[in-house]
């Protein structure tokens, strides 16, 4: 049998999606908000009429935005897809479970994508894959899709269709195709929305193309799923301007400028760059994941050759293209209050992981721009590492509960 691209996409993705699976085996997350969700849907539902203790970020909805006298009205805050995703899987008889094997499939499954991503992008096939290694199980798309609470699993549904998005620009493919797999991302993880502009320039590079006309392509694909996402907003809250985010952070301490300002950047970047893991007396190497998150680079060392990928955006049109993508989905991230915790490293990044991980293969493997077939020693040595820190924290965490 002729070993192809397609068919090595489909090997990873299906690979990684066992593995996530196998991973998380046992696991039920207690803030099953997507899981609960479904199971409405499949009642004709968009609403909760229970709000469980620990389910704090449920807010009163309907048509005056508040629980009024009669049945209660909960609504999740977040997109719904990761509630769609869901829905397949309630045939287990728990929300929980159903949530969490849509975040692990999801998550897994984005190898596939990804991988025929990095070759459009350029990667060789030795390269492409040590990136798959690398995304799959050596950033915190591990932890994050194996626990599948509602935040995570959005970050998941996201990570799938970003991934499509970024495979279908890179090859120069119909801007109907990545339009749509941004609005599906986005209806997941609305930040994502943010790098259509990048993607639809990588795909007027790719293709050939004007760059206007393949925007407004672009962008006009992706309307369907922008109008479906308003609808949803007015059913919940009665408004099309309310997405509900503003009434989530009422009187949250990290919100005290509002939902997004540049007063935040701060903490981000402190997240990002510098905020360390914890150093504990009898753990193993005394080093701990800590709670409220680790710097990327701690986490992920590999992704330092992002920094050496970045060189190339001068001469690269495409590389600079990817490099805006990554840019566009971190700024809203970056100017929000919340940098994500709990969490394992920085989770933002995952709204504009396909883009990093192609920049630090890039990094370590095209130089004077030529791609070498193999990737460098010493960049395999830091996926062995990324990997390594990776496992270990989501076995330290899933296993013996140590934040939880």
């Amino acid at each position: 049998m002729r070993i192809t691209d397609g068919r090595i996409a489909v090997a990873c993705a299906v690979v990684a999606a066992v593995v996530y699976v196998a991973f998380g085996w046992g696991e039920e997350t207690a803030y099953d908000y997507y899981g609960r969700l479904a199971a409405a849907f499949l009642e004709g539902r968009w609403w909760l009429t229970v709000r469980e203790p620990w389910l704090n970020e449920l807010v009163a909805c309907g048509p005056s935005g508040a629980v009024a006298a009669g049945p209660e009205r909960w609504c999740v805050v977040y997109p719904p897809l990761p509630a769609v995703l869901s829905l397949p899987f309630l045939a287990t008889g728990s929300t929980a479970i159903a949530q969490g094997l849509a975040a692990q499939i999801a998550g897994g499954a984005s190898a596939g994508p990804l991988y025929l991503g990095l070759r459009a992008f350029g990667a060789p096939r030795w390269v492409a894959l040590a990136g798959i290694v690398l995304s799959a199980l050596g950033t915190t798309l591990l932890f994050t899709s194996v626990d599948g609470r509602s935040w995570y699993a959005a970050h998941s549904a996201a990570m799938l269709f970003t991934s499509v998005a970024f495979a279908v620009a890179a090859r120069g493919g119909p801007a109907w195709a990545v339009g749509a797999a941004i609005g599906l991302a986005a209806l997941a993880r609305l930040p994502v929305a943010a790098a259509t502009p990048a993607l639809a320039l990588l795909a007027a590079q790719r293709s050939g193309a004007p760059y206007w006309p393949t925007l407004a392509r672009v962008v006009l694909s992706g309307v369907p799923f922008a109008l479906a996402y308003l609808g949803y907003d007015l059913l919940r809250w009665g408004s099309l301007t309310d997405t509900g985010y503003a009434r989530l952070a009422r009187g949250d301490v990290f919100f005290s400028e509002g939902l997004l300002s540049p007063i935040y950047l701060v903490r981000h970047v402190q997240a990002i760059f510098f905020e360390p893991p914890d150093v504990v007396e009898g753990t193993p190497w005394f080093l701990r994941p800590r709670f409220i998150g680790m710097g990327l680079f701690f986490i992920t060392p590999a992704f330092l050759w992002v920094f050496a990928g970045l060189r190339g955006i001068r001469r690269d049109a495409a590389a600079a293209a990817t490099a805006l993508a990554a840019l566009l989905a971190l700024l809203p991230n970056v100017l929000s209050g919340s940098i994500g915790q709990p969490q394992l490293g920085y989770r933002y990044s995952l709204d504009a992981q396909p883009f990093l991980v192609a920049l630090a293969c890039a990094g370590d493997a095209r130089v004077a721009g030529v791609w070498r077939r193999r990737p460098s020693i010493l960049f395999l040595v830091a996926v062995t590492l990324s990997v390594a820190v990776n496992v270990a924290a989501a076995i330290a965490i899933l296993r013996f509960g140590y934040w939880q």
